[in-house]
């Protein structure tokens, strides 16, 4: 969004209402895998990827599903009361698209043939659904744009003030933790390549034989998806966009809910426990857990303040003329 523009009330509503769809279509498949699993930490133990026990369906849902639930309920709260509504908006649809379309392919893929076609119609539907309104999202943002009344945004109610930019330690803050969080994402990926060959590396970027749930995009596709949407909040926060702060908080869920799930695995199988008698690399990949779990608590703490004002963007207040002097 342009600095100096605002989202008008009509796309503010129309944006909650998507995204209040988007989170009704992720609740509903979570539900259908609560009455799937056998308890709820199986559930639990499905998305973060160290499954108990096989359920008696193929599981709907991943860990991005709850991650999308909380980014679909910021945006639609941010979009009615919030300056950083077209921002909030934006990235929610982004991060729509580039998580559920995967799904397109790969629910009608071959090797996809032995799961029951009704239930993978009925998430491909989803899968569609969600990238359309996600499309959605991303017009209506760019189409209900206006330019905001003026510079004295005191006088002016919060959803008519231009949106606000990081400040500089906030921003830098940023900056440092999302880009060590996809570096971190990308340098695992590309060990593992490493390692599996590169054959076998092609299947878990497609999701061939790789996938346990209809909705979850390719594991490895999924962890580029995250690192690529970390780097380009790192560089709006360099600099400074007002965009970088829902971009950012967006990434920071996804990596905060990539930690937490890494990091019950290992607590799981009592990694920790054992640390000084494992080699190198499980050490390392134990402290990747942690450390993205603290990148996410720390990136959504630094860039969920108020933020300061742009001054090229200072409104002007309805009361005051533009040509009028400011008011000190």
């Amino acid at each position: 969004m342009e600095q100096g523009h605002i989202l008008g009330r009509g796309a503010r509503v129309f944006g909650a209402v998507c995204c209040a769809l988007l989170a009704l279509l992720s609740l509903l498949w979570m539900g259908r895998d609560v009455d799937v699993a056998a308890s709820l930490p199986d559930l639990w133990w499905s998305w973060a990827g160290s499954p108990e026990a096989a359920p008696e369906s193929t599981w709907g849902t991943s860990l991005y599903d709850p991650v999308l639930v909380c980014v679909y309920a910021v945006a639609g709260v941010t979009a009615l009361h919030s300056p950083a509504a077209a921002g909030a908006l934006g990235a929610a649809g982004a991060v729509t698209i580039l998580l559920r379309a995967p799904a397109l392919w790969t629910l009608t893929a071959d090797w996809m043939q032995n799961v029951d076609q009704d239930l993978r119609n009925r998430a491909l539907l989803s899968a569609g659904v969600a990238v359309t309104l996600g499309a959605v999202l991303l017009i209506s943002v760019a189409a209900g744009r206006r330019p905001s009344e003026s510079t004295g945004a005191d006088y002016l109610m919060p959803d008519e003030q231009p949106p606000r930019r990081p400040a500089r330690g906030a921003a830098a803050t940023g900056v440092v933790f999302l880009a060590v969080a996809a570096l971190a994402l990308a340098a695992w990926e590309l060990r593992r390549a490493a390692v599996v060959g590169w054959d076998a590396y092609g299947r878990r970027l497609s999701g061939e034989h790789t996938m346990y749930a209809l909705l979850q995009p390719p594991v490895s596709y999924g962890k580029w998806a995250v690192a690529a949407f970390c780097f380009a909040a790192a560089l709006a926060a360099a600099k400074r966009t007002p965009l970088s702060r829902p971009l950012g908080m967006t990434a920071g869920a996804l990596v905060l809910g990539w930690g937490a799930a890494d990091t019950s695995v290992y607590l799981k199988h009592e990694v920790f426990e054992h640390f000084g008698s494992l080699g190198t690399e499980h050490q390392l990949q134990a402290c990747t857990g942690i450390g993205l779990l603290l990148s996410g608590f720390v990136i959504l703490f630094a860039l969920a303040g108020r933020g300061e004002r742009d001054p090229m963007a200072e409104p002007l207040s309805r009361w005051q003329e533009p040509s009028s002097p400011p008011p000190w």
